[in-house]
């Protein structure tokens, strides 16, 4: 996937930065599936929860072009391009391209992405064997 997008920074663990509100997060699995997911207060195909570290150099690197971002916990993006190892059915990528996701920090991940869903469709990408590379578009006005 990265090879169709020009990379303005380095990867930083699980996530590449593309563009001022690009990035590729690097999902290697998800550890459960939330069909209702409660906690959800906007209508969100799934929750990306983050290493820390990570979201925090998100955070710094939104900020510089939008100083509100700064006081955020919970960011919103969508999902503008998906990329798997392992041959998955078209119609799920189809499904969640577009789509809103949300993005929270968790300090107890390490080096990982997690997942959780409200779409039991985004929940059989997100758990396949290879892993998958996900492009978010995250809003910076």
């Amino acid at each position: 996937m990265l090879g169709n997008y020009k990379l303005v920074n380095i990867e930083n663990g699980p996530i590449t930065v593309v563009s001022a509100d690009l990035y590729i997060f690097n999902i290697s699995r998800t550890s459960y599936l939330n069909i209702e997911n409660p906690e959800n207060p906007v209508e969100v195909i799934g929750s990306m929860y983050v290493p820390e570290n990570s979201y925090e150099k998100i955070i710094d690197n939104l900020s510089k072009y939008n100083k509100k971002i700064s006081d955020s916990y919970v960011l919103n993006g969508i999902i503008v391009e998906v990329s798997y190892r392992v041959p998955q059915d078209s119609k799920l990528e189809k499904y969640i391209k577009r789509k809103p996701v949300e993005i929270l920090p968790d300090h107890k991940l390490d080096g990982k992405i997690e997942m959780v869903t409200n779409k039991w469709n985004l929940y059989q990408l997100a758990n396949n064997e290879g892993g998958l590379e996900m492009a978010v578009k995250i809003s910076i006005f």
